[in-house]
């Protein structure tokens, strides 16, 4: 065995000298192989104890792995051999997120009075004071009272340091709340969201706090928004009603509002878009009971015929201008004792009953069929019930001792034009623009058929791409369209998968290692080659701590734009809201990310508590903890002064799941000067743009 091992690193080690010694644990530390990580940079230390690194990337790799006390021990090694302020600060933090804060007291506060404005530092002394007006043991202040009021001055400092902090304004909004500071706290709370939309525990404090206000109105905005993020959330669903109890007329005034913007509503003109044989079938809505419908003109209702001849004749004609309301009905609610599906007009009369497929058109071709109250993106911080205008045919599929679905049946290059303004700003370069068209039109000729159970091709949302509709389009939108008509991303004679995401964080994923799947879709870098040089992939231990805490060039940092400044972000995740997420597991003990992609995103996540153990993969990441913005995270806790978490601290980058092309990156790429298929070369090297 000890030959074994002999020979083990002998071979290793021979490989590190054609390959950085970061480059190789990197890679074995993104496959998950922690033990023998652990074990090179243990003998990398034996033969040269003094370099610093090793020692860094020691502490970062039990850090990882949830070893707090491993941690320590490597940052005390370190100053062992060199005093450095920022190691002993790294390490005060440390034992603070393990709960010793009477260990970590008195550096905490060395450092404070010798680097006041030191960010990290101020957060250290945010923690201490929050805790020490938990416990008496620890706490210097008089009064539980003084010890908030300390923490509230260090957010001050914190939060005028980095404005674009959404944790720090989180914190800043509770300590404030707890004070009884009711107007500092709901303008903290009010930053949180216009930083970070998807906060959801912050819609639900600021929620409530305005309903302690009596601003009903306002807090069942937030409630709405809260429950979109999480549709599931039954006590949330039931806070939100209570309020609306509260304050009925406010709930009343909301809808008449919606139905009054509803007939006032300036229905879009319709831009012509080039043609295109294929059709793709939109799932707009699935299992709904009730639908408002209108139309400027005639709606003709036909049997599905493909495509609907002039000469057909219509079963039914719908005069144009009035709402129509397509409702369903069980056979225990239905006067025949048979389910029906049926059509009414304003009146409330029936005026249409069906039981197959119907096909919708308005009769003069520009003219749209507009719905109310679509709901969209459920489970999304952006989900809400629109009303939407659509082109060509709406199909309304009846589905048995369910409801029915509504679909979009559109030509190919208006979808692509229904798509692009819901998935990329219209102002945006239009190279930008371009390229999306481009990327968005080959990923939807790969998903034909994806939902024939249901009836469609492809999802109106982030499950598919966000697609909405006329009501979306935009004259530059609709003229990169038109541009790029019939243009798509081909690997050879196959047509890819061109998936996108908001901002990749510097660096996108490759295809395969995110789900599985054999595409030719590789990770590339997102900078020039003279920026983040330090920074070779796969990244070792400290080089991804580093990556996602600290603020690398890419070409999708874009702190000024709205809607994007997420380029890097800190998110605070309550232990109640995972608890329930893990069933089995018992009280949880310890988080840790064990496999990730070689660009550095989560792929497998462990979580241990004192009744077992599970792991999440993929996307579940995102959704266990919450809904958060992307897998490249770092994750760290917060334990109590009793030794088990309170909650986690999660380090991000970018936004979405990294993989294809960077939308804010192809912004950044149109700034510099790139062309639109040269965007789409950068982040789908293997592919070629070519006719359709």
């Amino acid at each position: 065995m000890v030959l074994w091992i002999g020979l083990f690193f002998y071979s290793t080690l021979s490989f590190l000298r054609a390959e950085s010694f970061q480059v190789q644990i990197g890679r074995l530390f993104d496959q998950g192989k922690i033990s023998e990580v652990n074990q090179l940079i243990l003998v990398q230390i034996q033969q040269n104890p003094d370099d610093l690194t090793l020692w860094q990337e020691l502490a970062a790799l039990r850090k990882s792995q949830g070893d707090y006390v491993g941690t320590v021990s490597a940052y005390q090694k370190y100053l062992a051999r060199k005093e450095d302020w920022q190691i002993r600060r790294d390490m005060a933090l440390m034992l603070e997120q393990m709960g010793q804060f009477a260990n970590a007291a008195a550096d905490i506060r060395g450092l404070y009075a010798r680097h006041p404005e030191d960010e990290e530092v101020l957060w250290g002394m945010t923690l201490l004071s929050q805790f020490q007006a938990k416990s008496k043991s620890i706490r210097t202040q008089p009064t539980a009272w003084e010890a908030l009021q300390a923490a509230q001055k260090y957010l001050l400092t914190l939060t005028s340091l980095k404005p674009d902090s959404a944790l720090y304004q989180w914190q800043l909004a509770e300590v404030s709340r707890k004070l009884g500071d009711q107007n500092r706290a709901l303008q903290a709370y009010e930053t949180v969201l216009r930083l970070d939309p998807s906060f959801k525990r912050a819609h639900r404090y600021m929620a409530r706090l305005l309903a302690r206000m009596k601003n009903y109105e306002e807090s069942l905005d937030q409630y709405e928004k809260a429950v979109a993020i999480e549709p599931e959330d039954q006590e949330l669903k039931r806070e939100a009603e209570q309020v609306g109890l509260k304050a009925p007329q406010a709930a009343e005034r909301r809808e008449i509002q919606k139905m009054k913007d509803w007939k006032n509503w300036t229905l879009p003109e319709e831009i012509p878009i080039a043609s295109s044989p294929v059709t793709i079938r939109v799932g707009l809505a699935v299992h709904v009971t009730r639908l408002l419908m209108r139309s400027p003109s005639e709606i003709q209702i036909f049997e599905p015929v493909t495509p609907p001849s002039p000469l057909s004749t219509p079963l039914a004609v719908l005069p144009p201008g009035g709402d129509y309301r397509f409702a369903y009905l069980s056979a225990k609610r239905s006067a025949t004792h048979q389910e029906v599906w049926l059509i009414k007009n304003s009146r409330g009369q029936t005026v249409f009953r069906f039981t197959r497929p119907v096909w919708l058109i308005s009769k003069y071709s520009l003219q749209p069929l507009v719905f109310h109250d679509m709901p969209t993106n459920k489970g999304y911080f952006f989900g809400r019930d629109q009303d939407r205008a659509y082109r060509e045919t709406i199909e309304i599929l009846p589905k048995p001792n369910i409801g029915f679905n509504v679909i979009n049946r559109v030509s190919l290059e208006a979808y692509t034009a229904g798509v692009l303004p819901s998935e990329m700003i219209s102002s945006w370069p239009l190279e930008a623009l371009k390229a999306q068209a481009i990327a968005a039109r080959s990923y939807v000729l790969t998903k034909l058929n994806g939902y024939n159970g249901e009836g469609f091709d492809v999802y109106d949302g982030v499950q598919s791409q966000v697609y909405g509709g006329l009501g979306a389009e935009t004259k530059r939108t609709d003229s990169a369209v038109n541009q790029t008509a019939g243009l798509v991303l081909k690997h050879g004679d196959k047509v890819i998968p061109a998936v996108f995401s908001a901002q990749c964080g510097g660096h996108t994923q490759d295809y395969e290692e995110a789900w599985g799947i054999e595409e030719p879709i590789v990770g590339v870098a997102d900078y020039d080659p003279q920026y983040n040089q330090d920074m070779e992939f796969p990244l070792s231990p400290y080089r991804l701590e580093r990556w996602i805490k600290e603020d690398p060039v890419s070409y999708c940092r874009a702190y000024g734009m709205k809607g994007y400044r997420n380029f890097r972000w800190v998110t605070e995740v309550p232990v109640e809201t995972i608890q329930e997420k893990a069933p089995g597991v018992g009280r949880i003990r310890r988080l840790a990310v064990i496999h990730r992609s070689s660009a550095g995103w989560a792929d497998r996540l462990v979580v241990e508590g004192d009744g077992g153990r599970r792991e999440f993969k993929g996307d579940s990441i995102r959704s266990f903890f919450g809904g958060i913005r992307s897998n490249l995270i770092w994750i760290e806790p917060q334990f109590n002064l009793k030794g088990w978490p309170e909650e986690f601290i999660i380090y991000g980058g970018g936004w979405g799941h990294g993989v294809g092309m960077c939308q804010v990156g192809a912004y950044g790429l149109a700034i510099a000067g790139k062309s639109s298929e040269e965007i789409l070369k950068h982040y789908f090297p293997e592919a070629a743009v070519e006719k359709l």
